[in-house]
């Protein structure tokens, strides 16, 4: 599980002022507490500094992810937009369009997932690979890209049987993504809390709003088959046109 940081003005608003995915009023209303408060406005510009060394220093090092060329369709390819950082990680999340055979489940959009995930801590700020372990405190985010789909819902269970829903924070149903196509940054940041063992993530992409209450009997099973099945299962049997999944291991504090 992950706690949210506390603030004035909440990240996940903070984020998406910068990435002008706010409403009128809303972008109106927060930026006139920032002209107020001093201390919103410090953070703001915190952000925009972790944003430039994002930019600068960590996506030139990523690794280029590999891209297929679907038989009847252009090719799905990685692109790297401005990502922006807030003491966290982010999670890139590439899906690639394949044929849809006869078997498939009618829910399930044929698909495959890349996802790169870099961790934040302190000074540094670094590329994750599947299955490493992370320390309590790390700070982390992510952003996606869903074939589209204008939906996302961004669960997890960890080793500890807590079952969570980190994209709308806390919330209850899916969340509409502010774009579509390209791979999008999910505003705010949430903190890795002291629960030892696996953590995996799921990304559920949706033409409509996926509620949390569809999804939670699929995360309540994989928790109950232990750290091991966990670690195992990528995929959740859930009604989502497209998903993808990450895993990552908490050390003991």
């Amino acid at each position: 599980m992950m706690n949210a940081a506390p603030s004035h003005v909440s990240s996940l608003k903070l984020d998406a002022l910068a990435m002008d995915a706010l409403s009128p009023q809303e972008r109106d209303a927060t930026q006139s507490h920032l002209d107020a408060c001093l201390t919103c406005r410090t953070r703001a510009e915190e952000l925009a500094s972790h944003r430039r060394h994002f930019t600068a220093y960590v996506l030139p090092r990523a690794d280029r992810l590999p891209t297929r060329v679907s038989p009847w369709g252009p090719r799905w390819r990685w692109w790297a937009p401005a990502l922006a950082l807030s003491s966290a990680v982010v999670l890139l999340l590439v899906l690639v369009a394949v044929p849809r055979p006869p078997e498939e489940p009618q829910y399930a959009l044929k698909g495959g997932a890349a996802l790169q995930l870099f961790a934040h801590r302190g000074e540094r700020t670094w590329k994750v690979e599947e299955g490493e372990a992370l320390a309590p405190g790390d700070q982390v985010r992510f952003v996606v890209e869903g074939l589209g789909l204008p939906y996302v819902l961004v669960v997890s269970v960890d080793g500890a049987g807590q079952v969570s829903t980190y994209f709308p924070f806390g919330g209850t149903e899916s969340g509409l993504l502010p774009s579509r196509g390209l791979p999008l940054e999910i505003p705010g940041s949430v903190v890795l809390d002291n629960a030892p063992g696996p953590e995996r993530v799921f990304a559920l992409f949706s033409r409509k709003p996926l509620s949390f209450e569809s999804v939670a009997p699929a995360l309540r099973e994989l928790s109950a088959g232990g750290a091991d099945v966990i670690r195992d299962r990528a995929r959740l049997p859930v009604p989502a046109g497209a998903q993808a999944s990450f895993l990552f291991e908490k050390t003991q504090p």
